[in-house]
């Protein structure tokens, strides 16, 4: 049976409802059979406008074939032709007025798109202070400065202090700010530090210590200090660390002393350190280097010989590499 057949029908059980109920001699049967007739004639419409929906309406026809029935039986005799005019027509024809969502603007100045990397140079140290030494433009220079915070600080901090002789106001002022945020941050972690010490029991005491130490070591390492500033931090490093391991005596501990000595020109001071960290434990690989540069201070060049030899060689750190296979 056709489509038109079953609205032909359906037009016919509703007009049949509907001249039943207006009827001379109303009563409760006239109204059952109506309604009866109606949800018939709802459902024949329903499953007729069904078709007649969007592909994209049609994924889960119940649903929409319920909505559709729902409609109709709310609204006598005109829900039909509501559903008809006010959901298809409205489905299918288009809007003669789309809202744009979004808004068009200038393109900004600044950088906007995403950086193609495989387009930009990549700097090593040297690189870097080429540019700055020899790039006649300003905004090279700027860039280069940029670049240093993708290094280590400490190489980073060496270029960050040469660029404070540049002829260009912009180009020192970047790099002061860039010291001096460095600065201000490991300043502002030790004295959250010192404030903890005072407060905290003696067993995080000592985690609080070791990670001072370490905080006013990595300011004169970094270069961040200078003169009696640097001296100052050392000194405090020193005390301590010799607190740290004269409690609790950890390789770790040792090994940072003896750095802290290398750096206060302490030979002896350094080279007991150094042996109290390897015999603590501590990796050859991590302290016979350091005993060598002890040796070489002391000038005892055999030594320095012996020590970098005793060193793992599938274990070199790349850094040092170039030292051992130079004096062997």
């Amino acid at each position: 049976m056709s489509s038109n057949w079953l609205v032909l029908l359906a037009l016919t059980l509703e007009a049949g409802g509907v001249a039943g109920l207006l009827s001379p001699e109303p009563g409760n049967v006239h109204l059952i059979a109506y309604l009866l007739a109606h949800a018939i004639a709802c459902a024949i419409l329903a499953a007729v406008l069904l078709s007649l929906l969007p592909r994209r309406y049609r994924g889960q026809p119940v649903t929409a074939a319920f909505f559709l029935f729902t409609v109709q039986f709310a609204i006598p005799f005109i829900g039909s032709a509501g559903v008809l005019v006010g959901i298809l027509l409205a489905l299918y024809l288009p809007r003669s007025r789309r809202e744009i969502p979004w808004q068009e603007v200038a393109i900004p100045e600044l950088p906007f798109q995403p950086i193609d990397m495989d387009l930009q140079v990549i700097y090593s140290q040297g690189g870097l202070r080429q540019v700055l030494r020899e790039a006649s433009n300003t905004d090279k220079r700027l860039t280069a400065l940029m670049a240093t915070r993708q290094m280590n600080d400490r190489d980073a901090i060496d270029i960050l202090r040469e660029a404070l002789k540049d002829p260009a106001d912009d180009v020192r002022l970047l790099a002061y700010s860039m010291l001096e945020q460095k600065e201000k941050t490991l300043a502002h972690r030790a004295g959250v530090l010192q404030q903890a010490l005072q407060k905290e029991d003696s067993k995080k005491q000592i985690v609080r210590q070791r990670r001072l130490a370490q905080t006013w070591w990595e300011m004169a390492y970094l270069g961040l200090a200078q003169g009696g500033l640097r001296q100052y931090y050392l000194n405090s490093a020193r005390t301590l660390l010799l607190e740290l391991v004269s409690a609790h005596s950890r390789q770790n501990d040792w090994r940072l002393l003896g750095r802290v000595e290398l750096a206060l020109e302490n030979v002896d001071g350094a080279d007991q350190a150094f042996r109290m960290a390897l015999s603590e434990g501590s990796a050859p690989e991590l302290i016979l280097p350091y005993l060598g540069e002890v040796a070489f201070l002391r000038r005892d060049f055999r030594q320095v010989r012996q020590h970098l030899s005793a060193c793992p060689p599938e274990r070199f750190h790349p850094a040092n590499r170039p030292i051992i296979e130079a004096w062997l």
